[in-house]
Protein backbone atom coordinates (compact mmCIF):
# COMPACT_ATOMS: atom_id res chain seq x y z
CA UNK A 1 0.00 0.00 0.00
CA UNK A 2 1.11 3.43 -0.67
CA UNK A 3 2.58 5.51 2.12
CA UNK A 4 3.01 2.24 4.13
CA UNK A 5 7.13 1.63 5.41
CA UNK A 6 8.68 -1.44 3.95
CA UNK A 7 9.50 -4.56 6.01
CA UNK A 8 12.83 -4.40 4.35
CA UNK A 9 14.01 -1.04 5.69
CA UNK A 10 12.29 -1.28 9.44
CA UNK A 11 14.86 -1.41 12.25
CA UNK A 12 14.30 -3.66 15.28
CA UNK A 13 15.68 -2.49 18.34
CA UNK A 14 15.34 -5.44 20.25
CA UNK A 15 16.66 -7.77 17.64
CA UNK A 16 19.93 -4.87 17.16
CA UNK A 17 20.57 -5.54 21.08
CA UNK A 18 20.46 -8.81 21.13
CA UNK A 19 22.88 -9.04 17.64
CA UNK A 20 25.52 -6.52 19.68
CA UNK A 21 25.51 -8.82 22.29
CA UNK A 22 25.94 -12.18 20.44
CA UNK A 23 28.42 -10.25 18.10
CA UNK A 24 29.99 -8.54 20.20
CA UNK A 25 33.64 -9.30 20.71
CA UNK A 26 33.24 -9.23 16.29
CA UNK A 27 32.14 -5.54 16.59
CA UNK A 28 34.96 -4.98 19.32
CA UNK A 29 37.27 -5.86 16.84
CA UNK A 30 36.86 -4.29 13.98
CA UNK A 31 35.99 -1.02 15.43
CA UNK A 32 39.08 -1.10 17.65
CA UNK A 33 41.11 -2.18 14.05
CA UNK A 34 39.56 0.91 12.61
CA UNK A 35 40.07 3.47 15.13
CA UNK A 36 44.04 2.32 15.48
CA UNK A 37 43.65 2.74 11.91
CA UNK A 38 42.64 6.51 12.26
CA UNK A 39 44.55 7.30 15.11
CA UNK A 40 48.08 6.28 12.30
CA UNK A 41 46.40 8.19 9.74
CA UNK A 42 45.93 11.46 11.86
CA UNK A 43 49.53 11.16 12.94
CA UNK A 44 50.44 10.59 9.77
CA UNK A 45 48.98 13.55 8.24
CA UNK A 46 50.73 17.07 7.91
CA UNK A 47 50.38 19.28 10.60
CA UNK A 48 49.06 23.23 10.11
CA UNK A 49 49.27 26.07 12.79
CA UNK A 50 47.12 29.16 12.40
CA UNK A 51 47.89 32.82 13.96
CA UNK A 52 45.47 35.78 13.27
CA UNK A 53 45.77 39.48 14.22
CA UNK A 54 42.53 41.98 14.09
CA UNK A 55 42.61 45.25 12.06
CA UNK A 56 40.43 48.01 12.96
CA UNK A 57 39.51 51.00 10.33
CA UNK A 58 40.00 54.51 10.64
CA UNK A 59 37.15 56.00 10.63
CA UNK A 60 35.83 57.66 6.79
CA UNK A 61 37.86 60.50 6.31
CA UNK A 62 34.70 62.18 4.09
CA UNK A 63 35.06 66.42 2.40
CA UNK A 64 32.18 67.72 4.85
CA UNK A 65 30.06 70.49 3.85
CA UNK A 66 31.17 73.07 5.95
CA UNK A 67 30.75 76.50 5.53
CA UNK A 68 30.76 77.96 9.13
CA UNK A 69 34.25 77.57 9.98
CA UNK A 70 33.59 75.51 12.87
CA UNK A 71 34.44 71.91 11.05
CA UNK A 72 31.13 70.44 11.80
CA UNK A 73 29.33 69.47 8.57
CA UNK A 74 25.80 71.03 7.37
CA UNK A 75 23.53 67.81 8.24
CA UNK A 76 26.77 65.21 7.36
CA UNK A 77 26.23 66.49 3.28
CA UNK A 78 28.91 64.79 1.87
CA UNK A 79 30.01 66.13 -1.26
CA UNK A 80 30.34 62.83 -2.52
CA UNK A 81 27.44 61.49 -4.87
CA UNK A 82 26.30 57.77 -4.56
CA UNK A 83 26.95 55.12 -1.64
CA UNK A 84 30.36 53.76 -1.16
CA UNK A 85 31.53 51.15 0.65
CA UNK A 86 32.35 51.28 4.56
CA UNK A 87 35.76 51.74 5.84
CA UNK A 88 35.41 48.07 7.03
CA UNK A 89 34.66 46.30 3.17
CA UNK A 90 37.65 48.85 2.07
CA UNK A 91 40.16 47.42 4.75
CA UNK A 92 38.93 44.17 3.75
CA UNK A 93 39.62 44.72 -0.11
CA UNK A 94 42.61 45.93 0.62
CA UNK A 95 44.08 42.90 2.51
CA UNK A 96 42.81 40.74 -0.11
CA UNK A 97 44.18 42.49 -2.57
CA UNK A 98 46.58 41.09 -5.58
CA UNK A 99 49.21 43.16 -4.96
CA UNK A 100 49.25 42.27 -1.20
CA UNK A 101 49.22 38.42 -2.31
CA UNK A 102 52.32 39.48 -4.81
CA UNK A 103 54.32 41.31 -2.10
CA UNK A 104 54.19 38.25 0.22
CA UNK A 105 54.45 35.60 -2.00
CA UNK A 106 57.79 37.43 -3.02
CA UNK A 107 58.76 38.69 0.52
CA UNK A 108 58.78 34.67 1.41
CA UNK A 109 59.67 32.80 -1.63
CA UNK A 110 56.33 30.89 -1.26
CA UNK A 111 57.00 29.76 -4.93
CA UNK A 112 59.89 27.65 -4.23
CA UNK A 113 58.72 26.80 -0.49
CA UNK A 114 55.95 25.22 -2.22
CA UNK A 115 57.41 24.09 -5.52
CA UNK A 116 55.26 25.82 -7.60
CA UNK A 117 56.05 27.14 -11.02
CA UNK A 118 53.06 29.90 -11.79
CA UNK A 119 52.43 33.13 -9.76
CA UNK A 120 48.66 32.43 -10.34
CA UNK A 121 48.81 28.56 -8.10
CA UNK A 122 50.79 30.23 -5.62
CA UNK A 123 48.06 33.40 -5.29
CA UNK A 124 45.28 30.60 -4.72
CA UNK A 125 47.17 28.52 -2.53
CA UNK A 126 47.77 31.08 -0.56
CA UNK A 127 44.42 32.51 -0.67
CA UNK A 128 43.49 28.81 0.54
CA UNK A 129 45.48 29.63 3.56
CA UNK A 130 44.24 32.72 4.52
CA UNK A 131 40.71 33.40 6.05
CA UNK A 132 39.67 37.05 6.04
CA UNK A 133 36.61 37.57 8.04
CA UNK A 134 34.45 40.87 9.37
CA UNK A 135 33.76 39.04 12.98
CA UNK A 136 32.51 42.06 14.33
CA UNK A 137 31.15 45.58 13.36
CA UNK A 138 34.39 47.98 12.30
CA UNK A 139 37.31 44.76 12.60
CA UNK A 140 38.72 43.18 10.15
CA UNK A 141 40.58 39.59 11.14
CA UNK A 142 43.16 37.78 9.22
CA UNK A 143 43.97 33.93 9.62
CA UNK A 144 46.93 32.41 7.79
CA UNK A 145 47.22 29.00 8.00
CA UNK A 146 51.14 27.30 7.52
CA UNK A 147 52.79 24.07 8.11
CA UNK A 148 55.25 25.70 10.76
CA UNK A 149 54.21 27.97 14.12
CA UNK A 150 56.94 30.92 13.05
CA UNK A 151 56.05 30.83 9.29
CA UNK A 152 51.68 31.23 10.37
CA UNK A 153 52.72 33.95 12.46
CA UNK A 154 55.57 35.78 10.08
CA UNK A 155 52.30 35.80 7.23
CA UNK A 156 49.90 37.29 9.76
CA UNK A 157 52.22 40.13 10.30
CA UNK A 158 53.28 40.57 7.12
CA UNK A 159 49.40 40.83 6.28
CA UNK A 160 49.57 43.64 8.42
CA UNK A 161 52.89 45.24 6.95
CA UNK A 162 51.94 45.38 3.43
CA UNK A 163 48.46 46.33 3.49
CA UNK A 164 49.59 49.13 5.36
CA UNK A 165 51.72 50.26 2.68
CA UNK A 166 48.85 49.45 0.20
CA UNK A 167 46.81 51.82 2.07
CA UNK A 168 49.41 54.56 2.59
CA UNK A 169 49.62 54.63 -1.12
CA UNK A 170 46.25 54.52 -2.48
CA UNK A 171 45.26 57.12 0.27
CA UNK A 172 48.17 59.49 -1.24
CA UNK A 173 47.41 58.35 -4.79
CA UNK A 174 43.90 59.71 -3.64
CA UNK A 175 45.20 62.44 -1.97
CA UNK A 176 47.15 63.75 -5.16
CA UNK A 177 44.18 63.61 -7.34
CA UNK A 178 42.15 65.50 -5.11
CA UNK A 179 44.50 68.27 -4.71
CA UNK A 180 45.47 68.83 -8.49
CA UNK A 181 41.56 69.27 -8.91
CA UNK A 182 41.61 71.49 -6.11
CA UNK A 183 44.28 73.48 -7.33
CA UNK A 184 42.80 73.96 -11.00
CA UNK A 185 39.16 74.51 -9.79
CA UNK A 186 40.79 77.59 -7.09
CA UNK A 187 42.43 79.53 -9.77
CA UNK A 188 39.42 79.19 -12.07
CA UNK A 189 37.62 80.46 -8.29
CA UNK A 190 40.10 83.51 -8.25
CA UNK A 191 39.29 84.20 -11.72
CA UNK A 192 35.73 84.26 -10.93
CA UNK A 193 36.31 86.09 -7.61
CA UNK A 194 37.97 88.82 -9.14
CA UNK A 195 35.10 89.49 -12.11
CA UNK A 196 32.64 89.50 -9.38
CA UNK A 197 34.21 91.61 -7.23
CA UNK A 198 35.06 94.42 -10.19
CA UNK A 199 31.58 93.93 -11.33
CA UNK A 200 30.57 95.10 -7.82
CA UNK A 201 32.73 98.06 -7.97
CA UNK A 202 31.10 98.81 -11.38
CA UNK A 203 27.78 99.49 -10.10
CA UNK A 204 28.76 100.95 -6.74
CA UNK A 205 30.53 103.92 -8.62
CA UNK A 206 27.90 103.56 -11.45
CA UNK A 207 25.09 104.26 -9.07
CA UNK A 208 27.02 106.26 -6.35
CA UNK A 209 26.15 103.28 -4.03
CA UNK A 210 28.69 103.32 -1.87
CA UNK A 211 26.25 101.70 1.07
CA UNK A 212 23.24 101.07 -0.48
CA UNK A 213 21.04 99.47 2.50
CA UNK A 214 21.93 102.44 4.50
CA UNK A 215 21.24 104.93 1.37
CA UNK A 216 18.14 103.48 0.48
CA UNK A 217 17.45 104.33 4.34
CA UNK A 218 18.65 107.24 4.54
CA UNK A 219 16.61 108.78 0.80
CA UNK A 220 13.59 107.01 2.56
CA UNK A 221 13.90 109.50 5.48
CA UNK A 222 14.97 112.32 3.53
CA UNK A 223 11.50 111.84 1.33
CA UNK A 224 9.23 111.24 4.70
CA UNK A 225 10.93 114.41 6.38
CA UNK A 226 10.07 116.63 3.30
CA UNK A 227 6.90 115.49 2.76
CA UNK A 228 6.06 116.75 6.53
CA UNK A 229 7.53 119.39 5.94
CA UNK A 230 5.47 120.39 2.88
CA UNK A 231 2.45 119.29 4.78
CA UNK A 232 3.31 121.82 7.77
CA UNK A 233 3.64 124.39 5.13
CA UNK A 234 0.49 123.40 3.56
CA UNK A 235 -1.06 123.98 6.89
CA UNK A 236 0.22 127.62 7.50
CA UNK A 237 -0.48 128.08 3.28
CA UNK A 238 -4.73 127.83 4.46
CA UNK A 239 -4.54 129.30 7.62
CA UNK A 240 -2.38 132.68 5.55
CA UNK A 241 -5.34 132.64 3.07
CA UNK A 242 -8.15 133.03 5.58
CA UNK A 243 -6.35 136.65 6.34
CA UNK A 244 -4.28 138.16 3.39
CA UNK A 245 -4.84 137.50 -0.45
CA UNK A 246 -2.93 135.97 -2.74
CA UNK A 247 -0.97 138.82 -3.35
CA UNK A 248 -0.09 139.27 -0.36
CA UNK A 249 3.74 138.86 0.88
CA UNK A 250 3.31 136.43 3.45
CA UNK A 251 1.32 134.03 1.16
CA UNK A 252 3.57 134.52 -1.69
CA UNK A 253 6.78 133.34 0.70
CA UNK A 254 4.86 130.25 1.88
CA UNK A 255 3.75 129.19 -1.42
CA UNK A 256 7.57 129.98 -2.65
CA UNK A 257 8.63 127.62 0.04
CA UNK A 258 6.36 124.88 -0.36
CA UNK A 259 7.16 124.65 -4.16
CA UNK A 260 10.48 124.42 -3.64
CA UNK A 261 9.91 121.62 -1.06
CA UNK A 262 7.82 119.95 -3.73
CA UNK A 263 10.93 120.35 -6.57
CA UNK A 264 13.26 118.44 -3.87
CA UNK A 265 10.99 115.30 -3.09
CA UNK A 266 10.64 115.23 -7.29
CA UNK A 267 14.56 115.62 -7.57
CA UNK A 268 14.94 112.75 -5.12
CA UNK A 269 12.26 110.24 -6.16
CA UNK A 270 13.40 110.11 -9.79
CA UNK A 271 17.39 111.23 -9.59
CA UNK A 272 18.79 111.55 -6.04
CA UNK A 273 21.93 113.30 -5.37
CA UNK A 274 25.45 112.07 -5.61
CA UNK A 275 24.94 110.13 -2.05
CA UNK A 276 21.35 109.71 -2.20
CA UNK A 277 19.89 107.03 -4.93
CA UNK A 278 16.75 107.43 -6.40
CA UNK A 279 13.56 106.56 -4.78
CA UNK A 280 12.10 105.33 -7.99
CA UNK A 281 15.07 103.08 -8.64
CA UNK A 282 15.25 101.62 -5.33
CA UNK A 283 13.52 98.26 -5.83
CA UNK A 284 15.94 97.69 -9.07
CA UNK A 285 18.70 98.77 -7.64
CA UNK A 286 18.36 96.72 -4.57
CA UNK A 287 17.95 93.70 -6.40
CA UNK A 288 21.09 94.27 -8.53
CA UNK A 289 23.06 95.15 -6.00
CA UNK A 290 21.84 91.66 -3.93
CA UNK A 291 22.17 89.62 -6.93
CA UNK A 292 25.93 90.71 -7.21
CA UNK A 293 27.05 90.79 -4.06
CA UNK A 294 25.27 87.14 -3.52
CA UNK A 295 27.19 86.25 -6.04
CA UNK A 296 30.45 87.82 -4.76
CA UNK A 297 30.02 86.37 -1.61
CA UNK A 298 29.30 82.87 -2.36
CA UNK A 299 32.14 82.70 -4.44
CA UNK A 300 34.27 83.63 -1.45
CA UNK A 301 32.22 81.00 0.62
CA UNK A 302 33.12 78.49 -1.50
CA UNK A 303 36.99 79.68 -2.37
CA UNK A 304 37.42 79.38 1.74
CA UNK A 305 35.95 76.14 1.93
CA UNK A 306 38.00 74.73 -1.32
CA UNK A 307 41.32 76.01 0.33
CA UNK A 308 40.74 74.12 3.77
CA UNK A 309 40.13 71.23 1.98
CA UNK A 310 43.15 72.04 -0.04
CA UNK A 311 44.97 71.87 3.23
CA UNK A 312 44.17 68.81 4.30
CA UNK A 313 44.36 66.93 0.93
CA UNK A 314 48.37 68.37 0.89
CA UNK A 315 48.41 67.22 4.75
CA UNK A 316 47.17 63.37 3.74
CA UNK A 317 49.44 63.22 0.59
CA UNK A 318 52.70 63.96 3.13
CA UNK A 319 51.08 62.05 5.94
CA UNK A 320 51.99 58.45 5.74
CA UNK A 321 50.16 56.56 8.16
CA UNK A 322 47.88 53.69 7.29
CA UNK A 323 44.45 54.07 7.68
CA UNK A 324 44.02 51.12 10.12
CA UNK A 325 45.09 50.29 13.52
CA UNK A 326 45.91 46.72 14.68
CA UNK A 327 43.66 45.46 17.67
CA UNK A 328 45.16 42.44 18.07
CA UNK A 329 49.22 41.46 17.13
CA UNK A 330 49.93 38.03 15.71
CA UNK A 331 50.94 35.87 18.34
CA UNK A 332 53.11 32.41 17.72
CA UNK A 333 50.47 29.78 18.29
CA UNK A 334 50.68 27.33 20.63
CA UNK A 335 48.51 24.25 19.43
CA UNK A 336 47.56 23.43 15.77
CA UNK A 337 44.67 24.46 13.89
CA UNK A 338 44.94 20.84 12.25
CA UNK A 339 43.89 17.95 11.80
CA UNK A 340 41.38 17.80 14.47
CA UNK A 341 43.07 14.35 15.72
CA UNK A 342 40.25 13.64 18.79
CA UNK A 343 37.09 14.50 16.50
CA UNK A 344 38.54 12.50 13.36
CA UNK A 345 38.84 9.07 15.33
CA UNK A 346 35.24 9.93 17.03
CA UNK A 347 34.26 10.22 13.75
CA UNK A 348 35.75 7.39 12.58
CA UNK A 349 35.02 5.13 14.97
CA UNK A 350 31.14 5.95 15.14
CA UNK A 351 30.81 5.88 11.24
CA UNK A 352 32.65 2.22 11.82
CA UNK A 353 30.73 0.92 14.38
CA UNK A 354 27.02 2.26 12.44
CA UNK A 355 28.86 0.22 9.29
CA UNK A 356 29.45 -2.67 11.14
CA UNK A 357 26.14 -2.58 12.77
CA UNK A 358 24.50 -2.07 9.12
CA UNK A 359 26.56 -5.26 7.86
CA UNK A 360 25.49 -7.74 10.74
CA UNK A 361 21.37 -6.57 10.18
CA UNK A 362 22.09 -6.82 6.12
CA UNK A 363 23.57 -10.08 6.94
CA UNK A 364 20.96 -11.72 9.41
CA UNK A 365 18.03 -10.55 7.43
CA UNK A 366 19.77 -12.18 4.52
CA UNK A 367 20.03 -15.45 6.60
CA UNK A 368 16.30 -15.63 7.40
CA UNK A 369 15.14 -15.26 3.69
CA UNK A 370 17.00 -18.31 1.80
CA UNK A 371 15.04 -21.61 2.85
CA UNK A 372 17.65 -24.53 3.72
CA UNK A 373 18.06 -27.39 1.61
CA UNK A 374 17.10 -29.95 3.83
CA UNK A 375 13.25 -27.73 3.85
CA UNK A 376 12.62 -28.24 0.44
CA UNK A 377 10.27 -31.56 -0.70
CA UNK A 378 11.19 -33.46 -3.72
CA UNK A 379 9.47 -33.01 -6.53
CA UNK A 380 7.06 -35.97 -7.82
CA UNK A 381 9.31 -37.75 -10.78
CA UNK A 382 7.15 -39.06 -14.17
CA UNK A 383 8.83 -41.47 -16.91
CA UNK A 384 9.75 -44.58 -16.62
CA UNK A 385 11.23 -46.33 -13.98
CA UNK A 386 15.06 -46.59 -13.01
CA UNK A 387 17.10 -49.66 -14.10
CA UNK A 388 17.62 -50.72 -10.66
CA UNK A 389 13.60 -50.56 -9.49
CA UNK A 390 13.11 -53.14 -12.55
CA UNK A 391 15.24 -55.25 -11.56
CA UNK A 392 13.86 -55.37 -8.24
CA UNK A 393 10.75 -55.56 -9.24
CA UNK A 394 12.05 -58.65 -11.25
CA UNK A 395 13.56 -60.11 -8.63
CA UNK A 396 10.13 -60.05 -6.24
Amino acid sequence: MTGSRSPAWSIDLGGVVRLVLHRWVWLLKVNAAVAALAVGVVFVLPVWYASSVTLVPAPRDEMMLDLSGTGAGLGAMSLSLGSQPSPQDQLRMVVDSRAVADSLIQAFHLRERWKLKQMTRAREKLADCTSITTPKEGQVEVQVEARTRELARDLAAAYVRYAGLETVRLKSSLAAQRRIYLEVRLRELDQELALAAENVRGFEELHRAVSLPDQARATLHADGALQAQVALIETELAAARRYFTDSAPQVQALRDRSGELRRQIQRLEQGGDALLPGGEALPALKQEYLRLTREQTSLAAVSDMLRRYYEQARVEEANPVPSFSVLDQAELPERHSRPARALTVALSTAVSLAASLYYLLWRERREATVIPAAEIPEPARSGPPRKAEGKGLEAA
